[in-house]
């Protein structure tokens, strides 16, 4: 059965390359690019929907840049991941719901996904640095686990690790 978009048209989701050594950690690579196990995601998919996830949960947003990585949108529907491009944004702006779902600001809406994506990777990277030798699985519950600031404008925030 063929997937259907909710996008109105193919797009692309942009994130940092200064991060593309913690998205290979997230799916299982090393520095080398050597497969490495107990990896959280298989896929750079997941590892960019975590990282815009923590970025909301953490209020935390930023621009990509002009060096960045890219990822089609097809690629999000085919593993199944392409509503989180359009929930997180929505999470972050309930009241905006209804105009972030218009076709005409789909591109709008996918880049502040961008931008959470962007400072959710800055989260990570900072974790793990400071974490050094820890496993990825626990810094990242460690990382999730955290309470609240305060400053998020959503008061519950769903875990997109399950």
């Amino acid at each position: 059965m063929a997937k259907h978009s909710i996008l109105s048209r193919e797009r692309v989701i942009y994130w940092p390359e200064e991060y593309a050594e913690v998205v290979d950690l997230l799916t299982g690579k090393d520095r080398e690019g050597r497969s490495i196990s107990n990896a959280p995601y298989s896929f750079n998919t997941g590892a960019i929907i975590l990282a815009a996830s923590v970025g909301l949960r953490a209020s935390r947003k930023r621009d990509v840049g002009s060096r960045r990585k890219e990822i089609s949108t097809q690629i999000f529907l085919n593993h199944d991941l392409e509503s989180y491009l359009m929930l997180i944004p929505i999470l972050a702006n309930p009241d905006a719901a209804t105009d972030l779902l218009r076709p005409e600001n789909e591109e709008t809406t996918l880049k502040e996904f961008e931008r959470y994506a962007a400072g959710g990777l800055e989260v990570i990277a900072g974790e793990l640095e400071s974490s050094a030798g820890r496993e990825i699985e626990l810094v990242l519950q460690a990382l999730l686990s955290q309470p609240d600031d305060g400053n998020s404008q959503s008061e519950e925030v769903p875990n997109l690790l399950e």
